[in-house]
This record gives C-alpha cells, structure tokens and sequence, in this order.
C-alpha cells in the first residue's frame, strides 16, 4: 500500500532565513528591502556611476527664480485647497440614523441654515429680550446684597 520518499535535508527544524530571503516571517519593508537588493546585485557596477561634478554641488539660483518657483507652489496649494471646497460642497450628505435620513428631516436641516427677513427679525427680537433682562436685572439689583455670593445663588438675592 503505501509507499515514501526520503529527501535528504527535507526535515531540518531550522530554517535559513537569510538563503534566497525566503523568510516567511518578512514583513512588507523587509520584503521590499530585499527585492530592491536583489535587482541592485542584477546590475553591474560600470552601469551604476555618478557624475563627480555633480555630486556634492550647489545649485545657484537667483532670487527671481526662487520666488517664482515659491509663487507656482503657493498658486498649486491654492487651487488644490479650491477643488477641495468644490468637493466637499458636492459631497453627498452621509446615511443618518433610522429615522433622520427622511425627506422632511434633510430639507429641515438645509432650510435651517439659510439667513432669510424672518431669522434676522427673530434674532432681533431674541436680543431686544436679552436686552431687557439685563436692564430688569440691573435696576433691580442695585442693592448689591448678593453680588459677592456664587453664580448659582445670584438668583435668591
């Protein structure tokens, strides 16, 4: 019935893990690292030289050059950050909570956010109260009995 093999070296506990980088445990870096010295040792040492005069140098640039180069950057950044806004303004507005997705609720929360004649007079109107609070307040509170007692007992003076 059944029949085997012996291969020589098959068994061996230990495994080699710099032979051909068969590590199994390589994570993503080291996977990486190895590749790029693999494809490094294919190359041969005449294709691989830098120029001497170039390594080590200084580039000179005038003034004029940098702050155009700096200006294009800024101009870069700032079209960049524009399409951004464009973006989020298109962006869909996410799934809400069961219930809060429906289409009364989503035209409430956009109509809340617009400024129109009825907000500016309720607004108006709210700050005339505050107004009046605080000089009721005031003309009451002349004595100045309670004015060294705590925020929360303000109120009984």
């Amino acid at each position: 019935g059944i029949s085997s093999i012996v291969i020589p070296g098959s068994g061996e506990p230990n495994l080699d893990s710099m032979e051909h980088f068969t590590n199994p445990y390589m994570d993503s870096k080291q996977r990486r690292e190895a590749e790029v010295r693999s494809l490094l040792e294919k190359l041969s040492p005449d294709m691989i030289a830098l120029d001497p005069d170039s390594v080590g140098g200084i580039e000179e640039s005038n003034l004029i050059q940098r702050q155009q180069r700096l200006r294009h950057v800024a101009e870069e950044a700032n079209a960049k950050k524009a399409a951004d806004l464009e973006a989020a303004k298109e962006k869909k507005e996410k799934k809400r909570m069961r219930g809060r997705s429906k289409i009364a609720k989503k035209l409430r929360r956009k109509k809340k956010n617009i400024v129109d004649e009825n907000t500016m007079k309720l607004k108006e109107l709210r700050d005339e109260e505050k107004e009046e609070r605080m000089r009721s307040k005031e003309l009451v509170g002349t004595d100045g009995a309670g004015e060294d007692a705590p925020a929360a007992l303000q109120r009984f003076f």
